[in-house]
């Protein structure tokens, strides 16, 4: 419920700062990786870096994103849930350190400001087949300029 409303206010507070205000120290971990169901066939995602010091920054680089199904399944040969995780969409692009936009996300007391990577919708459509759990994640490699592999991961509900 908490991603829920993060993003609808990213929608509804959307607002763009000059590029020049915004942190472009090197990255050196994917802080976050949100991935919300919006509307009824589609995934709204999008992703924040931060720097060595933990703080937001925005980055030049190449995006590997992967969304699975999560299958689980009791196996009676080993008496516990066994959990796989099948692809069901794969892309990759390049990102643009002044395609990182300043938002401000959460509401009330839990507002702050935020720096971030929109990706947009992806409709289930465009995914090799449409899912057939109700639960699965979303994996992000982040390749910097220098060959650095940075990696984030969020689970999602279908």
């Amino acid at each position: 419920m908490k991603k829920l409303l993060i993003f609808v206010l990213i929608l509804t507070v959307l607002f763009i700062s000059g590029c020049s205000k915004l942190n472009h120290n090197p990255p050196d971990y994917v802080r976050d990786v949100v991935a919300l169901k919006e509307g009824a066939e589609g995934l709204e995602i999008y992703f924040i870096l931060a720097d060595s010091s933990g703080a937001m920054t925005t980055s030049d680089g190449k995006v590997t994103l992967t969304i699975y199904e999560t299958y689980s399944r009791w196996s009676s040969w080993s008496s516990k849930f066994i959990e796989r995780d099948l692809p069901l969409y794969s892309r990759s692009f390049n990102v643009k350190k002044t395609d990182f936009r300043k938002t401000k996300v959460g509401m009330g007391a839990f507002e702050h400001e935020v720096i971030l990577y929109p990706i947009g919708r992806i409709k289930y459509s465009s995914f090799n087949r449409k899912p057939s759990e109700m639960t699965g994640k979303v994996k992000l490699i982040f390749q910097t300029p220098g060959g650095r592999i940075l990696k984030g991961e969020e689970r999602v509900s279908f």
